[in-house]
């Protein structure tokens, strides 16, 4: 296993959370993602009870629609969480976070083969230079690692799948989600049981009690049981807080809101670099302008495509107002 420099761990710390930093220092990423997927299907049953207790009755969706749907997207999430976590076990923060840019190159292959997104130049550009920006812009030499590159890539397929999946859930006819707290409640189980062969294969075998519970070489069972429960409760209360992304997917797509993430991790990776003093190569400089190129590029092309499917329905309205029967 690689070890990180000093700069590089606070980099995580920034980037990653509180989970990445726990990855770096405890032995068992996979069991803590397990817990956190259990603490947040409590959780999110728990708050479901109160609601309908006070208010309506929350969606139920059948066994056979959540086989033909949620079940991908379990899958799919888990394993993107359970591949990137071990992938950082291998790579550094910088070079886990340009390997997991051409997630957006999965998402539009997945969106014109499921035809959610038509063929047009722009958006092969546009994507193109994201993809390629960010590659530049957290560029560093002699960091290349197969094992942790292809973990992380495999971990990027799973999520152009499970945002396509996702958006077509979100914006079908029978919107079978309609708000964060159903999405957790019937998707953590699918997580979990995805999860857990993952765990038993590369966990299982050293798995203990007393391992468990050391924690920076220590014997530390309460400090451990709090940063786990701590975890899972933070990344509930993230996934609850933050309806804006959900919103982007039921009204836009699965790229718009890739893309909105990649903002968020250029902005903390240029703080990290601000914060830790870290020099700006030329090379990051430009992979930068690039990136930001491409979103421009996207917004405008989203914009245009908007504005022309609104033009296109007015003389229809006024048709209908204007039109008589005979």
């Amino acid at each position: 296993m690689k070890k990180r420099s000093g700069n590089e761990s606070k980099e995580g710390e920034i980037s990653e959370s509180v989970n990445t930093w726990n990855i770096l220092n405890y032995e068992f990423p996979l069991f803590v993602v397990t817990c956190h997927y259990m603490i947040k299907y409590l959780f999110a049953m728990i708050i479901r009870f109160i609601m309908e207790c006070k208010a309506d009755r929350r969606t139920r969706i059948s066994f056979k629609d959540q086989l033909m749907w949620l079940v991908p997207i379990g899958i799919c999430a888990s394993l993107e969480i359970g591949l990137s976590n071990w992938g950082l076990k291998y790579v550094t923060v910088s070079f886990f976070t340009m390997a997991k840019s051409s997630s957006i190159l999965f998402m539009v292959a997945f969106a014109l083969l499921l035809n959610l997104e038509r063929w047009r130049p722009v958006l092969v550009i546009s994507t193109g230079l994201i993809t390629f920006g960010l590659f530049l812009f957290t560029w560093r030499s002699a960091l290349f690692e197969l094992r942790g590159l292809l973990l992380i890539e495999l971990a990027a397929a799973c999520t152009g799948l499970r945002w396509t999946v996702s958006q077509i859930v979100m914006q079908g006819e029978q919107k079978l989600l309609k708000h964060p707290l159903d999405m957790v409640a019937y998707v953590q189980p699918w997580m979990f049981l995805a999860i857990l062969p993952l765990f038993f294969l590369y966990e299982g075998s050293q798995f203990s009690f007393d391992k468990v519970t050391q924690y920076l070489n220590e014997h530390a069972p309460f400090y451990v049981l709090f940063f786990i429960s701590f975890g899972g409760l933070l990344a509930f209360a993230m996934e609850m807080a933050d309806v804006s992304e959900y919103l982007l997917l039921v009204y836009t797509s699965g790229i718009t809101l890739n893309i909105f993430g990649i903002i968020k991790e250029v902005v903390t990776l240029s703080l990290a670099h601000f914060i830790n003093g870290d020099y700006f190569s030329l090379v990051n400089t430009f992979g930068l302008f690039l990136c930001f190129g491409g979103m421009l590029l996207h917004a405008f092309s989203k914009r245009r495509l908007l504005k022309a499917h609104t033009e296109s329905r007015t003389p229809d309205r006024r048709r209908l107002l204007t039109d008589v029967d005979p």
